[in-house]
């Protein structure tokens, strides 16, 4: 998840680069730039419990929090795993509503632990492209704090249309946040000694941290 955080820090306070795209891509493009003018904003004022708030309601409009957990649990399966188990339709409705809160949650907090760091990268930004109804904006990051460190590759998908568009997986260096989840997930989901209870209770633990 401190990938995530760093990847969508990233992505969510950089502006974009200023090409011509497709009218998809573009309103894609505009939608972030929006998000990054409220983040940019808010991470000049002063730290405080009212600041933090305002960061998640921006967040709220940012990742798609639901769409985010269905693909972590197989639905739809990850693109590597094209024959993967669709454990979201295993689960009852309150344990959706519980698991989607939890990772909404950790979103939340990593997030704001990573925020600033992304004002020590330098970001050249590709051309966004479709893929399977998604959006995928590609950008390399190079660290201005160790400048000989080799640059990050992270791509954020997005889904949407219309000019609402919301993060629904991040890629880093070609490995997908939602893939590892549902890999994780699926190993405490099908062994007998763990299942939901003990995949809540990791979560949970890794908030309170």
């Amino acid at each position: 998840m401190k990938r995530m955080a760093t990847a969508l820090a990233l992505f969510a306070t950089l502006a974009l680069a200023g090409s011509a795209f497709a009218d998809d891509t573009g309103a894609a493009q505009g939608f972030a730039q929006q998000e990054h003018a409220k983040l940019t904003a808010l991470l000049k004022q002063p730290a405080s419990s009212g600041r933090d708030a305002q960061i998640n309601q921006t967040l709220e409009r940012l990742v798609d929090y639901d769409e985010l957990g269905r693909r972590s649990m197989g639905q739809p399966c990850p693109a590597a795993e094209p024959s993967c188990q669709n454990h979201w339709n295993e689960l009852t409705d309150a344990q959706k509503t519980e698991v989607t809160s939890l990772l909404k949650q950790l979103v939340q907090k990593n997030y704001r632990k990573n925020l600033v760091k992304a004002l020590d990268f330098d970001i050249v930004y590709k051309d966004p492209r479709d893929q399977s109804g998604d959006v995928r904006i590609r950008m390399e990051a190079k660290s201005k704090v160790n400048p000989r460190d080799p640059s990050v590759q992270v791509d954020v998908l997005l889904h949407g249309s219309g000019g609402s568009y919301h993060v629904v997986d991040v890629v880093t260096e070609g490995s997908s946040l939602t893939k590892n989840y549902y890999d994780q997930f699926h190993k405490m989901l099908t062994d007998p000694s763990k299942g939901y209870p003990h995949l809540a209770s990791k979560l949970r633990e890794k908030i309170a941290k």
